[in-house]
C-alpha cells in the first residue's frame, strides 16, 4: 500500500524502480540462504513497496503506441468504431458507454486504433448494451478536472480504469449500432439474462422500489431517484444500495446456514463430514452466482474476494486468524487492481471490517453472562434473541466508529440516526429482500410467474424500508454537514480510537475480567496509552479552538476565483471572518450539480460551513445553478441580486429556498449605499437602477449588461468583479468618471470579445487579471485579441482553465497570489 500510494502521488519512472527491485530481490535471496531474518524482512518489505510502485504505474502511465485513441483528440469531430466493453451505466438522462475503439474513419480512410473511450450519450442511451459494435461521430477530448483544493480528481479516476479519452453525443443520429454480440460469448449470455431480469423488475415494480431492487440484484443504482438516495444518505444507510461486503457476507451467511440445516437433518452426514468446512465450500457457488448476476463490477469483485478469503481461511483451519485473513484479502485485491486502494468502497469496507474485528470482541466481553436459565425454553430463546440484538448493535456501532472519519472526508455528512437506521433496515433488506432477490435469480429461468411473485414481495418490503428511511431522514437533526477533516485529524482520530479500546483492556484487567494477554509489564505497560489518550484529547480541544478562531481578525482580504469551468464563482473572505460567495457557476444542463460537486467541496476543504452573503450577479445558468445547493446547505444569511427575474425552474428554486429559509434578499444597484465589512469598502457599480419584473429581459446581452458589478477596496488595494458586462456598460462606467482603478480584475464576461475594451482597461489599469473560463469551451474564451490587450498594458494573466483556483491575498498594501496549478 505504501508503494501504491507513493506511485500515485509522484510519477516515479519504471527503470530506477526496477533496478532497486533487482537489488532488493538479490539481497533477499542472499539473506534467505544465510538465514538473516532481519534482512529478509527488510528486503521483502522493500520489494513489495517497489512492486506497488510498478503496479500503480501500469494504471496511470501505460505505454501508448501511435495507434492509441488518445492521439486523435482535437477540436474536430471524427468517426470512430468500437465495441461496448462494459455494462453501460444508465441514468434518467444519459448513458455512459465504455467503448474499446477499433478504428477511426477519416476522409474515407480506415485507421486501426486501440484504447478505451468514455462516451456519454443523451436521449436513447438505454438502447446500447455490452457487445454492441457502434459507430459514432464525436469530438474526442482529454478529460480534465475542476482544479480546486478539495476537488475530485476525475482525470485520475478514469486513468485508474484505463480511460484516457472521452466524448459527448447529444444527437442520437450521431451514433448507430452496426452489429450486436461482438463481445465475450459467456458475458453476452449473462447480459441477456440480466436484461430479462431487469425488464421483469421494471414491469412489475416500476416505482423507486423497483430501482432499489435493481441496485440490490443487478448492481445498478444510477436510476434510483435523487431524493431517495439523499434520504438514505441522511439516515447513514446508503451502503445498502451499493453491493458490498455486507451483501456478499449475508449471502455467504445464509448459504452456510442452509447447508448446516440440511446436514444436521442427517446423522450420517454429521458423522461423515466436517459440517463447518462443507458448508463453507457450498457457500462458494451462491456467492459467485450473485457476483456475476450483479454485473461483477469493481466493488462487487472486491467484496467477493474479501468474503471468499474468509471462507478459504475456514477451509484451511485459520478461522481465528481474522486480521491476517483481512490483510490477505486486501493484498489479493491490490495485486489485481492497485487503484482500488483509492476507491471509497474499498476503504470503507476494509475499515469497517477491521473496526468490527478490533472493537466488537472487547465490547461483547462486557455483556453480563448471567446464570444458566432454569425456567424453560421460552426464556432461553428470549435471551438468545436479546443477545443477538445486542450483538448486532455492537457490530453496527463498531463499524460506525471505524468509518466516521472516512464518511466525513468523502461525503461531508454525519448521520445521528445511523445506528437506529441499521437496526431497522438491515434485517429487512439483508434477511428478507436479499434472499428473495437470490430466489428470483434462481427461479427466473424456470418460472417467470414465480419470479414475479418474489419481485412483488421484495418490492413490498423495500417500500416499507423506504417509508422508514423517509420518516427517519425527516426528523430534525437526523444528519448534519461537516467540513472536510485533514489527514492529521483522521490519523489522530484512529489513534484515539485504538487508545480508548486499549484502555478498556486496562479496565477489564483491573476488574479481573477476561481479556487478551497483556504484554510484558502487565497493566503498568499501558500507562503510555493513558498518556496518549490525554494528549489526543488535548489535540482535539486545541484543534476545535483553532477552527473556531482561525478566521477572526486575520487582517487579510482573501479572494478565490474558483474553477467552475465555463462560468464564474468567487469566494471573498473578509478580515473579520465574513464570507461572501459571488455566483456559483453552473452548466446549462442540470445533470451535473456544480454547487454540490465543485463549489461545496472547495468550501468544505477550506473549513467553511456558513456563507454569510451570496451574490447572484445575474440569473444565467453559468452563474446561478451552482448557488442552489449553497443556499440549501450553508446557512446563508443574505442574498444580493439585481432583481432580474428568469423564467426558469432553477431561478424559481432559488427564490423558493430564499423564502422557505427566510433569507434576507436585498436588491442592489449603483444607488445602493457603500457598505463596509471588516474594514473592506464594498461598492456596487452596476446596474444603474434595480431591475424589476417589468423590465427583466430574456435577451442574453441585456441580461449580461444588467450584471451586478462589485468593487472591493482594502487600503491601497482594489478588486473589481464585473461579472458578464460588455462594451455598453464598460463605456458608461468610463464616461461616468467612476473610480475604476483596481489592482485585481476578474476579466468581464470570461474574456469574451465584446468586453475588456481598451478605454475600460485604461481606466482600470489592473496589475493582475483573472479569467474564469472552461478548458476548450465552445465560446473559445478568452478571445486572443482580449488576451493581447491585457498583455499590452502589462497585466499578469491567470486563468482558471490553466491555473485552477486562483487566490489573491492582501493586507491592503501587498498582494500575494496563489494558484492551484502552476
Amino acid at each position: 500500500m505504501a508503494g501504491i500510494t507513493a506511485g500515485n502521488l509522484i510519477h516515479i519512472p519504471d527503470l530506477p524502480v526496477m533496478i532497486f527491485l533487482s537489488i532488493a530481490l538479490l539481497l533477499l535471496l542472499v539473506a534467505s540462504i544465510k538465514g538473516w531474518k532481519a534482512l529478509i524482512v527488510g528486503c521483502l518489505a522493500t520489494s513489495l513497496l517497489l512492486l506497488g510502485i510498478l503496479n500503480i504505474n501500469l494504471c496511470l502511465y501505460p505505454d501508448t503506441t501511435p495507434a492509441n485513441i488518445s492521439n486523435y483528440t482535437g477540436k474536430e469531430k471524427i468517426t470512430i468504431e468500437g465495441i461496448v466493453c462494459k455494462n453501460p451505466l444508465t441514468s434518467p438522462d444519459r448513458a455512459n458507454l465504455i467503448v474499446a475503439a477499433t478504428e477511426i474513419i477519416k476522409d474515407g480512410a480506415i485507421t486501426p486504433v486501440e484504447g478505451k473511450i468514455l462516451l456519454s450519450v443523451r436521449n436513447g442511451g438505454w438502447l446500447y448494451k455490452y457487445g454492441d459494435l457502434i459507430r459514432a461521430r464525436v469530438r474526442l477530448k482529454i478529460p480534465h478536472n475542476f482544479n480546486n483544493p478539495g476537488g475530485f480528481d476525475y482525470e485520475k479516476y478514469l486513468r485508474y480504469r484505463g480511460i484516457r479519452v472521452r466524448g459527448f453525443i447529444y444527437n442520437p443520429s450521431n451514433i448507430v449500432i452496426i452489429r450486436e454480440n461482438r463481445g465475450n460469448a459467456l458475458k453476452i449470455r449473462l447480459e441477456k439474462f440480466r436484461s430479462g431480469l431487469r425488464k421483469l423488475i421494471e414491469e412489475n415494480s416500476p416505482s423507486s422500489e423497483g430501482k432499489i431492487l435493481q441496485a440490490l440484484i443487478l448492481g445498478e443504482k444510477k436510476e434510483i431517484p435523487k431524493n431517495v438516495r439523499e434520504n438514505f444518505n441522511k439516515a447513514g444507510i446508503s451502503h445498502v444500495l451499493a453491493i458490498s461486503g455486507l451483501h456478499i457476507g449475508i449471502i455467504a451467511f445464509l448459504s452456510v446456514l442452509i447447508i448446516r440445516y440440511i446436514m444436521k437433518s442427517s446423522e450420517y452426514l454429521l458423522l461423515r463430514f466436517n459440517i463447518i468446512r462443507v458448508s463453507a465450500i457450498f457457500a462458494f457457488l451462491p456467492i459467485i452466482v450473485y457476483a456475476f448476476i450483479a454485473g461483477f463490477g469493481i466493488s462487487t469483485v472486491r467484496a467477493t474476494i474479501m468474503i471468499l478469503a474468509f471462507l478459504v481461511a475456514i477451509l484451511c483451519g485459520k478461522e481465528r486468524e481474522l486480521f491476517n485473513t483481512l490483510a490477505l484479502a486486501a493484498f489479493g485485491i491490490l495485486v489485481i487492481s492497485p487503484a482500488s486502494l483509492f476507491d471509497i468502497s474499498f476503504q470503507l469496507s476494509f475499515t469497517a471490517v477491521a473496526a468490527i474485528l478490533f472493537i466488537a470482541p472487547r465490547l461483547t466481553s462486557l455483556i453480563p453472562k448471567g446464570n444458566p436459565d432454569e425456567t424453560g425454553k421460552s426464556n432461553y430463546y428470549q435471551k438468545r434473541l436479546l443477545l443477538s440484538v445486542v450483538l448486532f448493535i455492537i457490530v453496527s456501532f463498531s463499524a460506525t466508529l471505524g468509518t466516521i472519519p472516512l464518511i466525513a472526508f468523502y461525503f461531508n455528512r454525519i448521520s445521528t440516526i445511523v445506528l437506529l437506521s441499521n437496526i431497522l433496515i438491515i434485517p429487512i433488506i439483508g434477511f428478507i429482500v436479499l434472499p428473495l432477490g437470490m430466489a428470483t435469480i434462481v427461479v427466473f429461468p424456470i418460472s417467470t410467474s414465480l419470479a414475479v411473485v418474489f419481485i412483488k414481495i421484495s418490492s413490498f418490503f423495500v417500500g416499507i424500508s423506504v417509508s422508514i428511511i423517509d420518516f427517519l431522514a425527516a426528523l430534525p437533526h437526523s444528519s448534519f454537514l461537516v467540513t472536510t477533516p485533514t489527514l492529521i485529524e483522521i490519523m489522530a482520530y484512529y489513534l484515539l480510537l485504538i487508545t480508548t479500546v486499549k484502555l478498556i483492556d486496562v479496565w477489564k484487567g483491573k476488574n479481573n475480567l477476561p481479556l487478551p494477554p497483556f504484554k510484558k509489564g502487565g497493566i503498568k505497560g499501558f500507562v503510555w496509552f493513558k498518556i496518549a489518550f490525554a494528549l489526543l484529547i488535548l489535540f482535539f480541544i486545541g484543534d476545535g479552538i483553532y477552527l473556531h478562531i482561525k478566521d477572526t481578525n486575520t487582517g487579510h482580504l482573501k479572494t478565490t476565483f474558483i474553477d467552475v469551468g465555463q462560468g464564474s464563482s468567487t469566494l471573498v473572505e473578509f478580515p473579520a471572518g465574513t464570507k461572501m460567495l459571488v455566483d456559483g457557476g453552473g452548466f446549462y444542463s442540470k445533470s451535473f450539480d456544480i454547487g454540490r460537486y465543485v463549489v461545496a467541496p472547495f468550501l468544505w476543504h477550506e473549513r467553511i460551513k456558513n456563507v454569510d452573503i451570496v451574490v447572484l450577479t445575474h440569473p444565467q445558468s453559468d452563474h446561478l445553478n451552482g448557488l442552489i445547493y449553497i443556499l440549501d446547505n450553508f446557512n446563508v444569511r443574505e442574498v444580493w441580486s439585481n432583481g432580474e427575474i428568469a423564467n426558469t425552474k432553477t431561478y424559481r428554486n432559488f427564490i423558493r429556498i430564499i423564502e422557505e429559509k427566510h433569507i434576507t434578499h436585498k436588491i442592489v444597484s449603483e444607488d445602493t449605499p457603500e457598505k463596509r465589512i471588516g474594514g473592506i469598502n464594498i461598492r456596487i457599480l452596476n446596474p444603474e437602477k434595480p431591475i424589476t419584473k417589468e423590465n427583466s429581459s430574456v435577451r442574453f446581452d441585456i441580461v449580461n449588461n444588467n450584471s451586478v458589478v462589485i468593487k472591493l477596496t482594502f487600503g491601497k488595494v482594489g478588486i473589481l468583479l464585473p461579472a458578464d458586462i460588455s462594451e455598453p456598460v464598460e463605456t458608461r462606467l468610463v464616461s461616468d468618471n467612476i473610480d475604476l482603478r483596481s489592482n485585481v480584475l476578474m476579466a468581464p464576461h470570461h474574456g469574451g470579445f465584446t468586453s475588456s475594451t481598451p478605454p475600460f482597461l485604461k481606466r482600470v489599469r489592473p496589475d493582475i487579471v483573472v479569467f474564469s473560463c472552461g478548458m476548450d469551451n465552445v465560446f473559445r474564451d478568452p478571445h486572443p485579441d482580449v488576451l493581447r490587450r491585457y498583455k499590452t498594458i502589462g497585466s499578469k494573466i491567470f486563468r482558471t482553465d490553466k491555473n485552477g483556483a486562483v487566490t489573491i491575498i492582501t493586507d491592503g498594501e501587498d498582494i500575494l497570489t496563489r494558484v492551484f496549478m502552476k
